[in-house]
C-alpha cells in the first residue's frame, strides 16, 4: 500500500479517479436518489452545484428539471471540471450544463439567479462556513432551496476490534475544516436568512464485503491520511489487512451516517 496519494482536500486527477469508483457504488448512487427526492427538482428549474466534482449529481439534477431547465457546476478544481465536462457530454447534456471554475464563498453568479443551489461533501473543506452558506443565500432566489449533505466524522464504524485505532485512522480532523458539521448547519442556515425545512439520515451500512463498495473503498483513503499524519505504517496496515480478511470470510460491517438538510430562502 503506498503513501504517494494526494491529501483528500487536493482534488487532482488522481483524487478524480477515486471519486470516479467510489462515486459509482450502489450505496453512493442510492444516497444521490435520495438527496434529490428530498430536494424536490422540478422541470425548468435553475440549479447550481457547488463542488460539483466530476459531475454525478450535477447531471442528474440536469436530467431531473428536464429540457427547459438548466445546471451550473462550480468547483475550484480544473480537473473536477475536466472530468465533470466528460461526464456531461458523454450523457448529452451540454445544452443544459454549464461548467465553471469558483470558490464555495465567491461563485461569481449573479445574485436571486438560482432556483435551488447544492452542496454535497463541500462544505466541510472550507474554512469560513459561513461565508460559503452566506453565497449560497445570494444566488438563491426568494423561496429557494440550499440541500446540504454532509458527514459527522465521528460515526464512523468498521467491524472492527481494534476500536481505537480505528477511530485514530478516521480522525476527521485530519481530512475537514469541519468534521462535525451537521451539528451546526441549522443555526449557521438561520445566520444567513435560510429557514431550515427538511432533515433527514441517511445510512451508508453495509453487511458483506464488496471490493467496489464505498466502504471497502475508503481503507485505503483513510490508511494514507492516518500515515500521513504520525499513526504507525505497520499498524495501519496490519488494520487495513485484517479488515478485508474479514470481510472476505464473511465479517463485514461497515456504517457511515450521512445527514442531508433542505433550508429555504425567504
Amino acid at each position: 500500500m503506498t503513501d504517494a496519494d494526494p491529501a483528500p482536500h487536493v482534488f487532482n486527477a488522481s483524487m478524480g479517479a477515486r471519486l470516479e469508483v467510489l462515486y459509482a457504488s450502489p450505496q453512493i448512487v442510492a444516497q444521490r436518489r435520495r438527496f434529490r427526492e428530498l430536494l424536490e427538482p422540478r422541470a425548468g428549474e435553475s440549479g447550481v452545484d457547488v463542488g460539483c466534482g466530476v459531475g454525478h449529481l450535477t447531471c442528474e439534477l440536469a436530467e431531473d428539471v428536464g429540457p427547459s431547465g438548466r445546471m451550473t457546476g462550480v468547483d475550484a478544481s480544473t480537473d473536477m471540471l475536466a472530468g465533470a465536462a466528460a461526464r456531461v457530454h458523454a450523457r448529452r447534456l451540454d445544452g443544459r450544463v454549464i461548467l465553471r471554475e469558483g470558490d464555495a464563498t465567491a461563485t461569481g453568479l449573479p445574485a436571486e439567479s438560482a432556483d435551488f443551489v447544492v452542496a454535497v461533501q463541500t462544505y466541510s473543506y472550507v474554512p469560513d462556513i459561513a461565508a460559503a452558506i452566506a453565497e449560497a443565500a445570494r444566488v438563491l432566489r426568494p423561496g429557494g432551496r440550499l440541500g446540504v449533505l454532509e458527514t459527522d466524522w465521528d460515526l464512523y464504524l468498521y467491524g472492527s476490534p481494534d476500536f481505537e485505532l480505528m477511530r485514530r485512522i478516521f480522525d476527521g480532523r485530519w481530512r475537514f475544516e469541519h468534521p462535525h458539521l451537521p451539528r451546526r448547519l441549522n443555526r449557521l442556515f438561520a445566520d444567513a436568512g435560510l429557514a431550515p425545512t427538511r432533515a433527514e439520515a441517511f445510512p451508508l451500512l453495509e453487511t458483506s464485503y464488496d471490493p467496489d463498495s464505498f466502504g471497502a473503498g475508503m481503507l485505503a483513503l483513510g490508511r494514507n491520511a492516518a500515515v500521513r499524519h504520525g499513526v504507525d505504517r505497520a499498524a495501519a496496515d496490519a488494520w487495513v489487512a485484517d479488515v478485508r480478511v474479514r470481510g472476505e470470510a464473511g465479517d463485514w460491517f461497515f456504517c457511515l451516517n450521512r445527514f442531508m438538510f433542505v433550508s429555504t430562502k425567504a
